[in-house]
């Protein structure tokens, strides 16, 4: 079973409401959920939060949601980690995760489909996106060994290029 994943949380600092913020008319997550949804390759999407428009927002999509508590939702937490905890709190056995971060529209389904593929035919452990200049862009595929065995870096790793951009300030969009 392969999942996609979006860890979209609520507080922003460097760019106060960034995941809600409208682009294109949906928040800024949503660009991120969408690929997944439109994936042919993944079976299950969550979006893991701590935000009530989110949460609601998702509920209304019939999108699952996976609450992060606030002993689960510090600022310097890193995406790794946040995605252990969402793996760990569900109730299925899967043995691929798809991350696509909140803050980095542009993605399609065609990328995280490419990224996939990629991923099974050369046997990888680790597939991330970036673009023309190296600069990574937000999709992780992570095997389920990276995420149980708790490393930090991977030994098999590929690449696919995507021309989404990551989002940090509202002058960026």
């Amino acid at each position: 079973m392969t999942i996609g994943m979006v860890v979209a949380k609520n507080n922003s600092n460097r760019f106060p409401g960034k995941n809600k913020y409208i682009l294109n008319g949906y928040p800024l997550f949503w660009h991120s959920v969408q690929p997944l949804l439109n994936s042919k390759q993944i079976d299950q999407v969550y979006v893991v939060t701590d935000s009530e428009y989110i949460q609601t927002y998702c509920n209304k999509k019939n999108v699952s949601v996976i609450w992060r508590p606030a002993n689960a939702s510090r600022d310097n937490d890193k995406l790794i980690s946040i995605i252990r905890w969402a793996y760990y709190n569900l109730d299925i056995s899967c043995d691929i995760v798809v991350s696509v971060m909140a803050n980095c529209p542009g993605h399609t389904n065609t990328d995280i489909d490419l990224g996939i593929e990629r991923f099974k035919e050369h046997n990888l452990k680790e597939v991330r996106s970036f673009d023309a200049l190296g600069q990574e862009n937000g999709i992780m595929i992570l095997h389920k060994d990276i995420v149980e065995d708790n490393r930090d870096i991977s030994y098999y790793i590929g690449s696919i290029q995507t021309t989404a951009k990551e989002i940090h300030y509202k002058e960026e969009i």
